[in-house]
């Protein structure tokens, strides 16, 4: 990539969430979608895969491509032990409202990212917008919402995404339905933090088209390149057509 261009279109930015602040990266088009990338759980803006993906819907739709570190997460404040959903759903909130004010009037995109999934579903209750990916969601029991991480029982956690009764019933996938967009469903065929229940739970919930990646663990890790790149090609592939 053309380093003047990069400078020309991202920038970084501090976000207030009511007495502090988000670092925000922007990367900015003229006329596409505007995205909303959430990032997963330890995750940070600053990923390969995030910066790729922006940096790619930019040169080809033109698209605001907008990443930030929830708290506790790379350049944003707090430890993340101290942190709960609820609190990192207020800065989705914050962010997604400023992001709507800057970008009014434009096709909104909202990918969500394991620990991201499960709060841009919840944002599907409180928000309006036109597309969601959902790329091996997590989910956690109701009452987790409010449960600082260094609080969470995460064997607990574990057994919930296994038990596809309690799944069904869960407030969040319960109101899923009433989501009118496109809903595609990534899930990663070797994934050890969301089973198939809860894959399977989302995909119903959403009536989601899914695209099932063959080989893939939880996280991206330990995927080569070349993996990573027809990966994302799947998503780039649903969303042109969408």
């Amino acid at each position: 990539m053309d380093p003047k261009w990069y400078d020309r279109r991202m920038k970084t930015l501090d976000i207030d969430c009511l007495g502090y602040s988000v670092k925000t990266d922007v990367y900015e088009g003229s006329e596409g979608p505007i995205i909303l990338s959430l990032i997963g759980r330890t995750s940070n803006r600053k990923k390969q895969a995030y910066v790729d993906f922006s940096e790619r819907m930019v040169r080809e739709q033109g698209a605001v491509s907008v990443v930030f570190d929830y708290s506790g997460h790379g350049d944003s404040p707090f430890d993340i032990a101290d942190i709960s959903p609820a609190q990192h759903f207020l800065e989705v909130i914050n962010v997604f409202d400023w992001m709507k004010s800057e970008y009014p009037d434009r096709k909104v995109i909202v990918i969500g990212s394991s620990y991201g999934g499960f709060l841009a579903t919840q944002l599907t209750k409180y928000r309006t917008f036109d597309t969601l990916v959902l790329r091996a969601p997590a989910i956690y029991r109701p009452s987790d919402f409010y449960t600082k991480q260094k609080d969470e029982d995460k064997d607990a956690t574990m057994a919930f995404r296994q038990d596809a009764d309690r799944l069904s019933t869960h407030p969040l996938l319960a109101r899923a339905s009433r989501f009118d967009g496109g809903v595609l469903l990534v899930v990663h065929e070797n994934d050890e933090n969301v089973p198939k229940e809860t894959t399977n739970a989302y995909a119903k919930a959403f009536g989601a088209d899914v695209i099932t990646e063959h080989g893939f663990s939880h996280s991206l890790n330990d995927a080569t390149p070349e993996q990573v790149a027809a990966y994302f090609e799947d998503i780039y592939g649903w969303l042109a057509s969408h």
